[in-house]
C-alpha cells in the first residue's frame, strides 16, 4: 500500500502546536485533499490554482507541480507506484490519472461530480466519495470499462443504515471494509464488504459534529476529523479521546484549526492536516509512543494483504470466463430483425390493432417475438397483454404487483422481463406459464428501455438518471453495473440525457436513444466513449427531436422513433429517409402519430408502433422490400419490367450527396455533351441515382440519355415533345418532360417506353420539374408566376397551386418568374424566384415563402435571376445563378462560389454563359446545363474531408510545379515581412497582416481581399481555423495569448496564455491545440475547452540546445493524424519529429538525420496525404520535398531573388485543394502561387479520365 499505518501505543500523544507545512501562497485557498506517501512525498490538492503540489520527503517547498486540464480538484490518492489519481469531477466529471513521471493525464474514471475523497484498495479498486449525490462509489482499475458500482449510499439523502448525506472522507482497510465520514448525519459509517448496509461507528462519550475526515492505524483503530467541533479524536484500547485542537473554538493560532477537513500519517506517525478556513497545511509532531514504559519505534504496514475481490459478478460475454464455468452465448434471437433493400417502403396509414378501450392510456413498451405474438406495455392499466399473430383476444395478461411499467423484454424461452422501477425499483420475471413476478434486479427509478443480450445480460436505461445500467441473469445478485452514462446528464461522448430506448447487437454493441441530446449513441463492445450515429452530433445523418426507439434491422440499420417530429425515420444504404408520419404533423389520422414511443417489427417486416398519446397501437404493413418491378440488364445497359407495378418511394428521388465542410470541385469543367447531342440553348439536365443522365433537347424535340459511363447517347426519346425546358426520371426509370409552351401538359415516358403520355395539364412551359418521395409531381410554371403539383397516383391531371398567387410581385405570397424547384424529404419547397432575384422556401402546407438565399436574407449571397436550383444531403443549397454566370453553394461556412467566380460569361472551361439546370450524380459532381454555350458541363468533386479543415493533396512521389509563381498578394495588401498562411478546406486564403494588425481573407477565385479587424491584435504570426471555422489566431507578442474567434461573430476567447508569439499553429484531430514559442525553444499545447488556459509542454524543454529534447528557435509545425509532432527547428537545421506522448525527438530531416538533403534555418513543414514532407528551407529561398528517392527541391531551386521563379527567405506554405502551392515570400513582401504541372503515375487524385 501506499500510505502510512502507523502503529501506536496506548499513550501515543502528538505535540498541541503545530507547525504550518503550507500556506495559501503554495496551496492556494480552502485546500481540501492531502496524501502522504510511504517514503514521506507529500501531495496536496492545490484546488484555487488548478494543480497538485508535491513535496519529497523532508523538502520544506514544493519540489514538482502537476497541472494540465484540471478544474476545483477536491482530493488525490498515489498509489504504491507513484501514480497520482486526481478528482477532476467539479466541471470535468472524471477522476483523472498521472503516471509515474508524466507530464499529462489521461481519464480514470468518468463519475457525475466532484470526490470529495479518493481511495485505491488493495485489490485496485478506484472509491469516489461523491458529497452531492449522497454516495460512495468504486470501479476497478484492471479493466479499461467506465463500469462503477455504487458501493455505499443510495444517492438520495438520508439517515437510515443505506443511506448517506453528504459524504465526505473514505477509508477501506485491507478486509475491504469501507469507512465513510458521513457528514450531515454527524457518524463514521462501516460498510463491510460487499454491504449496502453500514452500521455506525460508536465514538463513546464523543460525539461528533459534521466530520470530514477518517482514517485507520495499524491496530485498526480510528482517527476522525471533527470538523464541526474544529478537532481531532482518535481511538485506542482505551476508546476515544481528543488527541489536537482541543479548545473546542475555531482559530487561526498554531494550537487551533478552522474547518479541517483531511488527515493523513507520515511514516513517523505525525498527522497533517488540511485546515481549510485557515487556507492552510498543518503538521502536529508525535512526541510520545510509549508502551508498557518502553519507548518504541514506529511500525508502519508497507505491504498489502492478498484478498479475494469483492467485485460484483461480471458481465458475461465471449471474452469474460472463470476457471470453473464456460459462458456461452444463444445465436438464437428472440425477435425479429428483418433485412431490408435500400428501397423498402411501408405503407404510410397505419392500421389500428388496439385502442384506448383495450390498452388503455399512454401505452409505452411493445415486443413482437420471432413467432409473431406481440405483447404490450399498459402503463396505465399496470399489466402486460399478449396476442398471437392476427389476433384480436389475448392469450395471457400479466398483473399483479406491478407499478406504472414503461417496457418489457421477453426471451427465446418466453420468459416476460417486465419494468417495476417506478414505485418498486426492480425489474421482474415472469416465467413462461407463471403468474407470479419475482424479482431479479434492483434499479433506482423506471426502466424506459429493457434489453437482454445473448449472454443472457439484462440491460436498463434509467432515464431519469441519465444512464444505462446492466447485470448478467446467471448471477444471483440483484445488484447492477453501469453500462452507458455517468449518472449525471450531459453531451459528451461518455454522458446521456434522459435516454429511452436501447438495443444491443450481437456484437455486444449498445445503442441508446439519447433522448434529452436529440441523439442516437453507439457505444461499442468494452468501450468507454460513445459514438453519435444519428441525429445532433452527426452529421449527413437526420435531424432528431426525443428520440424514444431504436432497433436494428439484420443488415445493420438503424430504424428510429422520432418522437417529437412524430414520424419514424430509417437508415439504409443511401442514408437516412423518413418512412412513416413524414408530415412531421402531430394528428390520429391514420397517417399521422402523436408521440411515437417504441416499435417492432414482426418476422414479415410490418413495423409495429405505440402511438402514445392516441392510445393505440399502429401497425404499417411493409408494401415493398426489393425493385420487384424493375431489373437491370448489364448486358443491353436497359431496365427490365418485372411482375408488381409498384413505386417505390425513397428518402430521395435524386441524387443528394452529403458533403463535409471542406469539400471542393475542380473549377475547369469538362464538357459532357456539345450542341450536336443536346443542341441549342441546352436547359434541363437530370442525373438519376444510377448516373443515367438525360437532357432535354429543346431544338430536336427529344430526350437524349447516356447510361453510365458512356462517351455517346446510348437512347433518344421523340414523343410528341415541342421545346421541352426542363425533365425529371423517378427512382424506377420514368421520365417526366415539359411539353407545356405548346401543348399545356407535362408528359410521361414510362420505364422503357418510347411512347409517351400526359399526366398534368399546365398553364405553359415548366421550367422546373420535380416528383417528390410521395409521388407527387411539380411543375414552376413560369409565366403564371406560381408553382403546381398532381398525385400521381390518381387518374386526375388537374393541378393544384402550392406556391405563388398568379400576380406577379415580391411578398411571401408570390412569385416572378419561378424556374427551378425542390422538394425536401420534409416537403419543402424551394423555389428559385428568378425576377425577384432569391431562393424562396415555402413549408409543407404553407402558401407563405420564406427567403432562404438573395434579395432580403441577409447573411447569404446576392442572386441575379436565378434558376437551377438543388439541395445535397445536409440540406445545403447550391444554384445556378444565371445572369451571374455562375454557380453557388451553401455549407456550414455559408455561401461561396464554386465556377464561374468571374461573373464574366464565356465559353472556356472555367466559364459559364447562362447556367440553366444544375444536378449531382452520386459521387458528388455536378452536371451544369450551361445554356447559351450549348452544353453540358461536369464539374469534378475534388476534395471532400469531415476530418481536416486544411488541405492534405495526394501527390505522387514525382509530381511537379510550375517553376514559375504568380503573385497571389503584394505587399500593399499584405503589409510588409508576411509571415504566416492558412488555407480552409473550402480554399479560403487566410494571412494575417502584421503591420495593420488585420486577418486577410480570399473567398476561392477572388482577386479582392476582406480585410478582418479583430480587437486588441498585435503583430499576429500565425493562425489557424477549426473544422466549425472558428479562427484561432497568435496574440502573443503584445498579450501573451491565443485568442479564438467564434465563426461569424467578433466574440474573442483567450484558449491559451503564452509568453510569446505563436509562430506556428496547429489543431490536432483530438482538439488539442499546438503553439511553437521560438524564442522560448518549446512548442507547447492544451487540450481546447478543458477548462484552463495553461498549456503543458509538447516539445523542448526551454533552453536552446540540439539534443533530442531540446529545440533551438522552432517555428512551423504540424500534427498528423497519429498525433506525431512535426517541428521545423529552425536554429539546428532540422526537421524533428516527436512521437505521441513523448517529450524526445529525432531528427528525420537535416542536421542529425541521414537524409540526403542539407537544410538552411527550416520554418514551415506541411504533409501530403501521402505522408510526404514538404519544408520550407528558409536560408536556402526555395521550397523542398520528400518522395520515393528521397528529397529534392521543387521551387526556388535558383537561389534568393525577387524574379517569378525566385523566393527571398520564405516562412510558411500551405496547399489549396488542387495541390497548389502558396507561400510568404517574407524578404520580398508577397505571398506566391506555384500551380501544379504534373501528378502522373499515381491513381489516386486529380486524374480526370479515371473519374470521367
Amino acid at each position: 500500500i501506499a500510505y502510512n499505518l502507523p502503529k501506536f501505543c496506548a499513550n501515543a500523544t502528538w505535540n498541541p502546536t503545530a507547525i504550518t507545512f503550507a500556506d495559501s501562497t503554495i496551496v492556494g485557498t480552502y485546500p481540501y485533499g492531502v496524501f502522504v506517501d510511504t517514503n514521506n512525498t507529500v501531495y496536496i490538492a492545490d484546488r484555487a490554482n488548478n494543480r497538485v503540489q508535491i513535496w519529497a520527503n523532508n523538502s520544506a517547498t514544493p519540489t514538482r507541480s502537476i497541472s494540465g486540464g484540471l478544474n476545483t480538484s477536491f482530493n488525490l490518492f498515489v498509489t504504491d507506484n507513484s501514480d497520482i489519481y486526481v478528482d477532476n469531477g467539479y466541471a470535468n466529471n472524471r477522476v483523472d490519472k498521472w503516471a509515474f513521471n508524466s507530464t499529462s493525464s489521461v481519464p480514470a474514471m468518468y463519475n457525475c461530480g466532484p470526490c470529495f475523497s479518493l481511495f485505491i484498495d488493495i485489490n485496485n479498486m478506484l472509491y469516489c466519495s461523491l458529497y452531492n449525490a449522497n454516495k460512495v462509489i468504486a470501479k476497478s482499475l484492471n479493466t479499461n470499462l467506465n463500469i462503477w458500482n455504487t458501493v455505499a449510499g443510495t444517492g438520495t439523502v438520508g439517515s437510515t443504515p443505506s443511506m448517506l448525506n453528504a459524504p465526505c472522507d473514505i477509508f477501506v482497510d485491507s478486509n475491504l471494509n469501507l469507512y465513510v465520514a458521513d457528514n450531515n448525519n454527524n457518524r463514521i459509517q462501516k460498510f463491510g464488504s460487499g454491504q449496502l448496509n453500514g452500521t455506525t461507528i460508536s465514538t463513546g462519550t464523543i460525539t461528533l459534529s459534521h466530520p470530514t475526515g477518517v482514517i485507520l492505524d495499524f491496530d485498526g483503530y480510528l482517527f476522525i476529523v471533527d470538523q464541526g467541533n474544529y478537532r481531532l479524536i482518535g481511538s485506542g484500547p482505551y476508546g476515544y479521546r481528543c488527541i489536537a485542537a482541543c479548545s473546542g473554538n475555531w482559530g487561526s493560532s498554531s494550537t487551533q484549526l478552522n474547518a479541517p477537513y483531511s488527515i493523513r500519517f507520515d511514516s513517523y506517525g505525525n498527522i497533517f492536516i488540511s485546515d481549510l478556513f485557515n487556507n492552510r497545511i498543518q503538521k502536529f509532531f508525535l512526541v510520545t509512543n510509549g508502551c508498557n514504559g518502553t519507548t518504541t519505534s514506529m511500525t508502519t504496514m508497507s505491504s498489502g494483504i492478498s484478498m479475494n475481490s469483492t467485485q460484483s459478478v461480471p458481465l458475461l460475454t465471449s471474452t469474460y470466463g472463470t476457471s470453473s464455468t464456460t459462458i456461452s452465448s444463444s445465436t438464437r434471437l428472440s425477435y425479429n430483425r428483418p433485412k431490408f433493400s435500400a428501397y423498402a417502403t411501408w405503407s404510410s396509414n397505419g392500421v389500428t390493432l388496439f385502442n384506448t378501450s383495450t390498452i388503455g392510456q399512454y401505452p409505452y413498451g411493445l415486443f413482437v417475438d420471432t413467432n409473431n405474438t406481440l405483447y404490450v406495455c399498459e402503463w396505465n392499466q399496470n399489466m402486460i397483454q399478449v396476442w398471437l399473430e392476427n389476433s384480436s383476444i389475448p392469450i395471457r395478461t400479466i398483473s399483479g404487483g406491478l407499478s406504472y411499467p414503461y417496457t418489457m423484454f421477453v426471451t427465446v424461452n418466453g420468459d416476460v422481463y417486465v419494468d417495476n422501477g417506478d414505485s418498486n425499483s426492480q425489474v421482474d420475471k415472469w416465467a413462461v406459464n407463471t403468474t407470479v413476478g419475482v424479482p431479479v434486479m434492483i434499479v433506482k427509478a423506471a426502466c424506459w428501455g429493457l434489453f437482454v443480450d445473448i449472454y443472457n445480460n439484462i440491460y436498463c436505461s434509467q432515464y431519469a438518471y441519465h444512464q444505462v445500467v446492466t447485470k448478467s441473469l446467471n448471477s444471483r445478485s440483484n445488484m447492477w453495473i453501469v453500462a452507458a452514462g455517468t449518472d449525471c446528464s450531459g453531451s459528451i461522448s461518455n454522458t446521456l440525457y434522459y435516454p429511452r430506448g436501447i438495443y444491443v447487437d450481437t456484437d455486444l454493441n449498445l445503442y441508446v436513444a439519447d433522448c434529452g441530446n436529440n441523439r442516437i449513441q453507439l457505444f461499442l463492445s468494452n468501450q468507454l466513449n460513445s459514438i453519435t450515429v444519428a441525429g445532433t452530433g452527426a452529421p449527413s445523418t437526420i435531424d432528431l427531436v426525443g428520440p424514444s426507439g431504436v432497433v436494428v434491422d439484420g443488415n445493420g440499420y438503424l430504424f428510429i422513433t422520432d418522437t417529437g417530429n412524430q414520424r419514424i425515420v430509417g437508415s439504409g444504404p443511401n442514408g437516412f429517409r423518413c418512412l412513416v408520419g413524414c408530415s412531421r404533423v402531430l394528428g390520429s389520422a391514420s397517417n399521422q402519430l402523436y408521440y411515437p414511443m417504441t416499435l417492432s417489427f414482426d418476422s414479415h417486416g410490418n413495423m409495429f408502433i405505440t402511438d402514445d398519446f392516441n392510445y393505440r397501437i399502429q401497425k404499417f404493413y411493409i408494401t415493398s422490400n426489393i425493385y420487384k418491378n424493375i431489373s437491370f440488364d448489364e448486358d443491353v445497359g436497359t431496365m427490365i419490367p418485372m411482375p408488381f407495378d409498384l413505386f417505390l418511394i425513397l428518402g430521395t428521388t435524386i441524387n443528394q450527396p452529403s458533403f463535409c465542410p471542406s469539400t471542393t470541385w475542380y473549377t475547369d469543367g469538362i464538357t459532357f455533351a456539345n450542341s450536336s447531342t443536346v443542341g441549342t440553348n441546352s436547359y434541363g439536365v437530370f442525373v438519376s441515382i444510377n448516373n443515367t443522365v438525360y437532357v432535354a433537347n429543346q431544338q430536336t424535340n427529344k430526350v437524349v440519355v447516356w447510361f453510365e459511363g458512356s462517351i455517346n447517347p446510348d437512347k433518344i426519346l421523340s414523343g410528341s415533345l415541342n421545346t421541352p425546358f426542363d425533365l425529371f426520371v423517378t427512382p424506377v426509370g420514368d421520365i417526366y418532360v415539359d411539353n407545356g409552351a405548346f401543348n399545356s401538359r407535362v408528359d410521361k415516358f414510362s420505364l422503357n417506353s418510347s411512347i409517351s403520355t400526359s399526366v398534368m395539364s399546365v398553364p405553359y412551359a415548366c421550367t422546373g420539374i420535380f416528383v417528390d418521395i410521395s409521388n407527387t409531381l411539380y411543375c414552376s410554371a413560369f409565366t403564371s408566376n406560381q408553382v403546381v403539383k398532381r398525385w400521381l397516383n390518381d387518374n386526375v391531371l388537374t393541378s393544384t397551386i402550392v406556391a405563388g398567387n398568379g400576380t406577379t410581385g415580391s411578398t411571401a405570397t408570390m412569385l416572378n418568374a419561378p424556374i427551378g424547384i425542390f422538394v425536401d424529404a420534409k416537403f419543402n419547397l424551394y423555389v428559385a424566384d428568378s425576377n425577384n432575384h432569391r431562393i424562396q422556401m415555402f413549408p409543407v402546407g404553407q402558401l407563405t415563402g420564406i427567403t432562404v438565399a438573395g434579395a432580403s436574407a441577409p447573411g447569404t449571397i446576392t442572386l441575379f435571376e436565378p434558376n437551377g436550383i438543388t439541395l445535397d444531403g445536409n440540406g445545403y443549397l447550391f444554384i445556378a445563378d444565371c445572369f451571374n454566370h455562375r454557380i453557388v453553394g451553401s455549407g456550414p461556412y455559408g455561401f461561396r462560389c464554386l465556377f464561374g467566380c468571374t461573373t464574366i460569361p464565356g465559353s472556356a472551361s472555367n466559364q459559364l454563359n447562362y447556367p440553366g439546370t444544375l444536378r449531382f450524380d452520386s459521387y458528388g459532381n455536378l452536371f451544369v446545363a450551361d445554356r447559351f454555350n450549348s452544353r453540358v458541363q461536369k464539374f469534378i468533386l475534388a476534395s471532400n474531408s469531415c476530418s481536416l479543415s486544411y488541405n492534405q493533396p495526394t501527390l505522387c512521389f514525382n509530381a511537379s510545379w510550375y517553376s514559375n509563381a504568380s503573385t497571389f498578394a503584394s505587399s500593399s495588401t499584405t503589409g510588409s515581412l508576411p509571415y504566416g498562411i492558412f488555407i480552409d478546406g473550402i480554399n479560403t486564403v487566410y494571412i494575417p497582416n502584421r503591420v495593420s494588425n488585420t486577418i486577410l481573407s480570399w473567398a476561392q477565385g477572388s482577386n479582392t481581399s476582406t480585410s478582418n479587424s479583430y480587437s486588441s491584435l498585435s503583430n499576429p504570426y500565425s493562425l489557424f481555423m477549426s473544422m466549425t471555422g472558428d479562427i484561432y489566431i497568435d496574440n502573443g507578442y503584445s498579450y501573451g495569448r491565443v485568442d479564438k474567434y467564434t465563426f461569424n461573430t467578433s466574440n474573442r476567447v483567450t484558449v491559451m496564455n503564452v509568453n510569446g508569439s505563436c509562430y506556428g499553429l496547429f489543431i490536432d484531430i483530438n482538439n488539442n491545440i499546438y503553439c511553437s514559442l521560438k524564442y522560448l525553444h518549446q512548442v507547447v499545447k492544451l487540450l481546447l475547452n478543458n477548462g484552463t488556459t495553461i498549456p503543458i509542454i509538447a516539445a523542448g524543454n526551454g533552453s536552446a540546445g540540439s539534443l533530442s529534447n531540446m529545440l533551438n528557435s522552432p517555428q512551423g509545425i504540424y500534427v498528423d493524424s497519429n498525433l506525431n509532432l512535426y517541428i521545423a527547428d529552425c536554429a539546428n537545421n532540422r526537421i524533428q519529429f516527436v512521437q505521441t506522448g513523448q517529450l524526445n525527438g529525432v531528427a528525420i530531416v537535416g542536421n542529425g538525420s541521414s537524409t540526403n538533403i542539407i537544410l538552411n534555418y527550416p520554418t514551415g513543414i506541411v504533409l501530403d496525404a501521402n505522408g510526404y514532407l514538404f519544408i520550407v528551407d528558409s536560408y536556402n529561398h526555395r521550397i523542398v520535398a520528400s518522395s520515393y528517392y528521397g528529397f529534392r527541391c521543387i521551387v526556388g531551386c535558383s537561389g534568393g531573388g525577387s524574379t517569378m521563379y525566385q523566393l527571398s527567405f520564405p516562412q510558411s506554405m500551405a496547399f489549396d485543394s488542387y495541390g497548389n502551392i502558396y507561400v510568404t515570400d517574407r524578404n520580398n513582401s508577397r505571398v506566391q502561387q506555384f500551380t501544379l504541372q504534373t501528378n502522373s503515375n499515381c491513381s489516386k487524385l486529380f486524374s480526370y479520365n479515371e473519374i470521367l
